[in-house]
């Protein structure tokens, strides 16, 4: 008995090879394409997290230091120190955050509201512009302004 032999395959050309190997080219540079995509896509929402984290501490930091200020603006308390009723700056650190904290004097008039109230010599209006600026360790700073308004006694202006 002859064993099975199986016929010459001369007619073949390698086309499977060929098409598999192009089809494998294409779905590499599809995938390729598609992490480059889902970097930046975490870069954006990074970048996007740093900026809320800075201006939520920002924003903290401004209100522990009105908080912590209450009853005590007045015209020129900015240059007393703390214990002679002078400004109080809580801690300005904040969830790998550090909160820079510049309050400014903007003016001192008589208030416009209780000036009609109560004649001249009212009231008077101290107002303050304070700025916080948020730098997070791994990059990134947000700042932001507040406006405050506070009553002072007759005549401090």
């Amino acid at each position: 008995m002859v064993p099975f032999q199986y016929p010459a395959r001369r007619s073949e050309q390698g086309a499977a090879l060929v098409i598999s190997l192009i089809l494998l080219a294409v779905m590499t540079i599809l995938v390729i394409s598609t992490m480059r995509t889902s970097i930046l896509q975490l870069r954006i929402s990074g970048s996007s997290e740093t900026l809320s984290v800075n201006l939520a501490n920002a924003e903290v930091a401004i209100a522990d230091f009105i908080d912590a200020n209450r009853g005590r603006f007045a015209p020129g308390f900015l240059l007393l120190p703390a214990a002679a009723g002078g400004a109080i700056f809580p801690e300005t650190v904040f969830n790998d955050s550090t909160v820079a904290l510049v309050v400014t004097q903007l003016g001192c008039a008589p208030a416009a509201s209780f000036d009609t109230q109560m004649g001249p010599g009212g009231l008077m209006s101290a107002m303050f512009d304070v700025a916080a600026t948020a730098t997070v360790a791994r990059g990134g700073r947000s700042a932001v302004h507040l406006g405050a308004e506070a009553i002072a006694p007759p005549g401090s202006c």
